[in-house]
């Protein structure tokens, strides 16, 4: 999916035009000793549109391998939700909330894939439910995201270091510009790529690691 469209060069061609004094002729319309010379105009890249870089529901089945998967309207939202007021206070940066991505973000989408499954919730006889979420946030510049995510890796260290039962996950920084948290059957991940903060997040499907780095990639891939 193409986000982003290069100006076409502009190109000044200089008229040629009589000057006597040097012994140059006109003939017909235009024709003249002046040299013609080119202007190329710098290519500027447009930014990408925010709504470009959301992996569809089409291709998150793909990943998934489950056909299952539907648009979870009230998860199709254009800003951070508040998070859980209950939550710890580190905590509540965890998932897509205000915390996670701050105030500073100039675009923001987030989505949501989800589907019943036959798995049952421990202690609840209900089955569980799947679900493949998505959040992108634009900010001005690249530091300005880089910063967010490393104010999110110290809230999420601080919020593991509880021990809450209910945030029981483990923390991980693969590479300068990526965080990952993991729990059974749950798979977290955040990405920052020249401006642009990236989550993922992988519930109640198998290989939840594998399906939340393809989706991570795939948006990451959609970035120059």
């Amino acid at each position: 999916m193409a986000y982003r469209a290069p100006r076409v060069n502009a190109t000044n061609v200089a008229r040629a035009g009589r000057q006597s004094l040097l012994g140059c002729c006109v003939v017909l319309a235009i024709a003249a000793c002046s040299h013609h010379h080119t202007t190329t105009m710098p290519t500027t890249t447009a930014a990408p549109d925010v709504d470009s870089l959301i992996v569809s529901v089409e291709d998150a089945r793909r990943i998934a391998s489950f056909e299952d998967l539907t648009p979870d309207a009230h998860a199709d939202t254009r800003k951070p939700s508040r998070g859980d007021p209950n939550a710890p206070g580190p905590c509540r940066a965890a998932s897509n909330s205000d915390l996670t991505f701050g105030s500073r973000w100039t675009a923001f989408r987030r989505v949501g894939y989800i589907a019943a499954t036959d798995a049952l919730a421990p202690g609840e006889g209900v089955s569980m439910v799947a679900e493949v979420s998505q959040a992108v946030a634009m900010y001005a510049n690249s530091d300005t995201a880089r910063q967010v995510l490393d104010r999110l890796e110290s809230s999420l260290r601080a919020c593991a270091a509880l021990r809450d039962p209910d945030y029981d996950f483990t923390l991980e920084r693969p590479d300068d510009s990526t965080l990952k948290l993991s729990a059974a059957d749950w798979s977290h991940l955040y990405r920052e790529k020249s401006s642009v903060l990236i989550s993922v997040g992988v519930v109640g499907l198998e290989r939840t690691d594998q399906i939340a780095n393809n989706v991570l990639q795939t948006v990451t891939d959609r970035i120059n």
